[in-house]
């Protein structure tokens, strides 16, 4: 037997494999670790001039957090940003945590505090964009004289990459403009949304951002500082090399982890991970989903698009009218559902799970693929996604290549 362990929630749970059906495991190489990070981040931040001027005529700084898989290494960049600051600037610093943002340790010297921005709560102010609708952003955060981002840049399956370029939107924003930039928007592809993210951290005055990958799940590495396009510029390729994973044979059944918190806290955002596995998978193929989804099914659009039961043509149908980014969530569980058996290990009630999502509930790895097993047959072929989140699945089509008859027959 083979034993993975997937992410899940803040834990993990074991995938036990036959050794002889296993296919291939598939996941980023894992590069040796990056122990000199803070050495690196103090580096980036002391070369850029820009930033260090403006440290030193800022009365106040924010620093806004994003989302990290690791909060450790985030902490550590934290603690040394606020020393560089310390010794630059005169001013206030508040820390500014977004949504999944790490939780700051209450010895963290910082002047002005930390807040935790609430989309539904937290005072905002209308800035100018170029995005098609009022954008409302926390008002700590637009009204300080420094702004500066930290997070990390990760692979995302639907909208290409996530983490540091969600920091200001959705993640500093309001509920009403967060339901303007993902729901009916008519003439845009899903592709877009990424963009407008971009372009909106873009347009930010005295915005920098620190930012880096995540290779090795442990310390930072790829560190850049800059303005918000340029550091993304500078991520991007390194996020593509460092996570892609390359295969050419499909499997029967594939077990797929959707990454743990915060990325399986709800159905809705660990659906996301999805199509890694899908990728992975042959025609009529079964997938075995680990997703905790503590905080339950999530979005509520999510839910009432996959409660109505119509069938993914139509759901696709109102997408290509009017994007709706959790429709579409719900659009492409359906679709999948239509040429896949999918088994849910999560805690989720099976009745949600079987009634309104129409998967298969489980309550352990093993006990679906036992299941799938008897379906699939025993000498089906096993792949596995340790973690969906952090892949970019490259399936490559084998070449044909003609047999000697072949080449020998006259043109």
């Amino acid at each position: 037997m083979v034993e993975v362990w997937l992410p899940y929630g803040g834990s993990e749970i074991p995938a036990r494999l036959p050794a002889e059906r296993l296919l291939d495991i598939l996941r980023p190489e894992i590069p040796p670790s990056n122990e000199s990070y803070l050495a690196d981040a103090t580096s980036a931040l002391e070369k850029n001039d820009q930033l260090v001027a403006a440290a030193s005529e800022a009365k106040q700084t924010c620093v806004a957090l994003g989302t990290s898989g690791k909060p450790e290494p985030t902490l550590a960049i934290i603690h040394m940003l606020l020393e560089f600051l310390a010794k630059r600037s005169k001013g206030n610093v508040v820390i500014l945590r977004s949504q999944d943002s790490p939780k700051i340790d209450q010895n963290t010297p910082v002047h002005g505090g930390v807040v935790d921005h609430d989309s539904h709560s937290s005072l905002t102010i209308e800035v100018q964009t170029s995005a098609p609708f009022p954008m409302h952003l926390n008002s700590i955060f637009v009204n300080s004289d420094l702004k500066i981002a930290v997070g990390e840049l990760k692979p995302h399956n639907l909208l290409k990459f996530e983490g540091l370029t969600d920091i200001i939107l959705p993640g500093l924003a309001s509920s009403a403009t967060i339901r303007s930039h993902l729901s009916d928007r008519v003439g845009l592809k899903l592709e877009d949304l990424y963009k407008e993210r971009a372009e909106v951290g873009n347009t930010i005055p005295n915005l920098f951002v620190l930012g880096y990958t995540l290779p090795d799940g442990i310390n930072p590495a790829d560190i850049t500082c800059g303005r918000f396009q340029e550091s993304l510029m500078a991520l991007e390729g390194s996020v593509h090399d460092r996570f892609t994973k390359s295969f050419t044979k499909k499997a029967d059944i594939v077990v797929i982890g959707a990454g743990g918190t915060p990325n399986d806290a709800t159905l809705s955002r660990a659906i996301e991970a999805l199509p890694a596995g899908l990728s992975a998978l042959k025609k009529n193929g079964s997938l075995i989903f680990a997703a905790e989804c503590e905080n339950g099914h999530g979005n509520g659009e999510f839910y009432e698009w996959s409660a109505e039961g119509k069938e993914a043509r139509y759901l696709e149908a109102r997408i290509h009218r009017r994007l709706n980014y959790n429709g579409l969530k719900a659009s492409l569980l359906r679709r999948a559902l239509d040429a896949h058996r999918i088994y849910l290990v999560s805690t989720l009630p099976d009745h949600y799970v079987e009634s309104i999502f129409r998967m298969r509930a489980s309550r352990s790895i093993s006990a679906a693929l036992q299941t799938v097993q008897r379906v699939q047959g025993s000498e089906s072929s096993i792949s596995i996604v340790p973690n969906g989140s952090r892949l970019i699945a490259e399936f490559i089509e084998p070449q044909k290549t003609e047999s000697f008859q072949e080449q020998a027959q006259p043109r």
